[in-house]
């Protein structure tokens, strides 16, 4: 699940200079608690680390029915194929429902802990590591499933049992050094984006059940909000959500983007001590009228997560493009790729970060006018792409190694989930749903378990099966309350399809007309095509390129930090020096800060990735740090200044840390 809402076009960023947008004061301005990264196996990632080449894995499935299928038969062989085409990482999607039996209850479902349990056994076992997404919204066994993280903005009952999941998750996963990190992610708390919707009385009752009311009323005067909406409240709790294209809804933004550090990322992680988040790299539109834009949106006041051990994003080509259907050659993408990192790291500094959906070829449904890159020249782009990686990120994962269908029978191999299906006389034994001649089958699909804007206008239903003789045709099938009625003969290859039209609600009834033993079916209106491998797992041309791109990224070589040119450095600054080891060394700076700054950052220092000391950023003269000599190495040192906060000064479109006028290493 891709979703794609409001590309950053990059000639309109400019535009954020000229607008002054109020800020929960000073984004990360709220001083973090101390924080110690766990004690565990987990090898260290820095300078010459290995870098994680991962990619999701689905088996025979999707990220929304893979959990109902019979996964682990095909995850030994599927690992090692996914080693031999150099990918040292697996990406598991974990989803809440699915895994907890209904909102409310954050104890996991005793199989599936036993099956994620076997499958990380299965990648340790290949010599893989392992991401977990967790908090995924979606599973096919599970009615509506989409609505829980909806819920999870307006319940505290609901929130206390989703991070009661996620600890629970942690006590499954702490002691195995094959799982690197976990992360959730901003596209499954994105819902309460569409809360501006509704009407006047809607939007004032999810003003008050989100607590944006109480946001409001901490960190925004009344008077600024009601310059915003244009109006006379007297009250924070007459203060409804905006409507989507008011410029008030600005401040939703900034509210959402608050929310997702303090109420759902912080306490995740004290949960699961190992956690990160996909971070929303795309902008959003803020409009002064319908069709009238105002500003863009960035949600960086979210980027910098307080004491993640890694960053996680996403990225596609399109991202900073006009995405009028245009096609895009691999040196452009590759410019947009460096400046999206480059973008990210002047945020977040020094930490690792990971890209997990590495969205090289994009056709995620709904977005079809994305800038793409020419399918022939993906080869090309990989090549460009290598060296932005190695020195810009950690790691990257594909979505999705291996194409898949859009399948929207919750589970294909019928292996989990029968109750989902309606029947007489149909017996399931594990393996098999087998069905006798007058035996039926039914089940409505929504058109929303298609998972594509608008649903597909068609969908085609295949069947895998076997019969007990050779008369065909061996099962009628039914659509739409009996408007279509079709036959299938499945006696000859055991496989069969039939292309049928989708409805809001589609009725899907089938009929044995003699013994029939079902393996697999599915009903898919999309199939996507991002994968290196088919659905069938043989590798696609592009696979050479993408094994290619593997065997270079061995190691992670961070690029420097550079300052701007008026000296500002932004979340963290290097420098490199020559000194010897044996002498005794110590560092001499002097900072700035303008009077009007709302804090006094701290200023990290390490050498070639040793902690020395820490100093404020103030103007108290020079400052002087020993240097032990166990941080120096023979020839040149890299320095690196990483700052607690950054502000982005009304007027600046640069998130800035700390003015450094001078930085120098001397022997004493």
């Amino acid at each position: 699940m891709n979703p794609r809402i409001g590309l950053l076009a990059l000639a309109l960023v400019a535009v954020l200079a000229a607008i002054a947008v109020w800020k929960w004061p000073g984004g990360e301005a709220d001083v973090a608690p101390e924080w110690t990264p766990p004690a565990t196996g987990v090898e260290p990632i820095g300078p010459g680390a290995g870098y994680l080449r991962g990619a999701h894995w689905f088996g025979e499935g999707w990220a929304v029915n893979f959990w109902n299928t019979r996964l682990e038969e095909r995850a030994a062989e599927d690992f090692a194929t996914l080693r031999a085409d150099g990918f040292n990482t697996v990406v598991l999607v974990v989803p809440w429902p699915g895994f907890s039996a209904s909102p409310g209850e954050g104890r996991i479902d005793p199989e599936r802990a036993r099956r994620l349990e076997s499958l990380l056994d299965l990648a340790s076992e290949a010599g893989l590591n392992v991401v977990l997404r967790l908090g995924y919204a979606w599973d096919a066994s599970v009615a509506q499933s989409g609505q829980w993280l909806t819920v999870l903005w307006l319940d505290e009952d609901v929130r206390q049992a989703w991070l009661r999941h996620m600890a629970a998750v942690w006590a499954l996963v702490e002691d195995r050094p094959e799982v690197r990190f976990a992360f959730i992610s901003w596209e499954d708390l994105w819902a309460v984006a569409g809360f501006g919707d509704g009407g006047p009385e809607k939007r004032l009752d999810l003003a008050w059940r989100t607590g944006f009311q109480d946001w409001l009323r901490r960190y925004v005067p009344l008077e600024v909000v009601n310059a915003r909406y244009g109006a006379s409240y007297t009250d924070f709790s007459q203060v409804p959500v905006a409507q989507r294209q008011h410029p008030a809804f600005g401040l939703f933004f900034d509210f959402i983007d608050h929310a997702w550090v303090e109420r759902f990322f912080r306490p995740a992680q004290a949960a699961f001590p190992r956690m990160s988040m996909e971070v929303r790299i795309d902008s959003d539109p803020v409009w002064n009228a319908p069709g009238e834009l105002a500003y863009w949106h960035s949600h960086e006041l979210a980027w910098d997560l307080p004491g993640a051990e890694w960053i996680t994003v996403y990225w596609a080509p399109a991202m900073g493009g006009e995405n009028q259907g245009e096609m895009l050659s691999p040196e452009t993408a590759a410019e947009r790729l460096a400046y999206q990192m480059n973008r990210l790291r002047r945020v977040t500094g020094d930490r690792p970060i990971f890209i997990d959906q590495f969205l090289v070829e994009d056709f995620t449904p709904g977005f079809e006018n994305n800038g793409r890159l020419p399918r022939d020249q993906v080869d090309d782009f990989l090549a460009l792409a290598a060296p932005v990686l190695e020195t810009l990120t950690h790691g990257y994962a594909l979505w999705t190694w291996r194409d898949y269908l859009h399948n929207a029978v919750p589970s294909p191999d019928f292996s989990a989930a029968p109750e989902q299906w309606a029947g007489v006389g149909a017996a399931a034994d594990g393996m098999t749903l087998s069905l006798e001649p007058g035996d039926r089958l039914w089940r409505d699909f929504t058109i929303h378990e298609f998972h594509a804007p608008g649903g597909p206008e068609s969908a085609l239903l295949c069947l895998d099966a076997v019969v007990d003789g050779d008369t065909a045709p061996d099962l009628l099938v039914e659509t739409v309350s009996g408007e279509l009625r079709s036959e299938i003969d499945v006696s000859g290859s055991g496989e069969a399809c039939l292309d049928l039209p989708v409805e809001p609600v589609t009725t899907v009834a089938l009929e044995a007309l003699q013994p029939v033993a079902l393996f697999s079916m599915s009903f898919s209106g999309f199939t996507q095509p991002t994968g290196i491998r088919d659905v069938d797992g043989q590798p696609k041309p592009v696979a050479t390129a993408w094994r290619d791109l593997n065997a270079a990224l061995v190691s992670a070589d961070p690029a420097p930090f550079e300052a701007w040119e008026d000296g500002w450095m932004g979340k963290s600054l290097t420098a490199r020096f020559r000194a010897d080891p044996e002498e005794d060394t110590e560092l001499v700076f002097r900072t700035h800060l303008p009077g009007a700054w709302p804090f006094e950052p701290e200023l990290t220092v390490t050498v070639n990735g040793e902690v020395v000391g820490s100093a404020p950023c103030n103007d108290d003269g020079a400052q002087r740090m020993p240097v032990p000599g166990s941080a120096l190495v023979n020839g040149l040192q890299e320095l690196t200044l990483t700052v607690d906060r950054t502000w982005r000064p009304e007027g600046d479109e640069r998130r800035l840390g700390c003015l450094v006028q001078g930085l120098e290493l001397i022997e004493r």
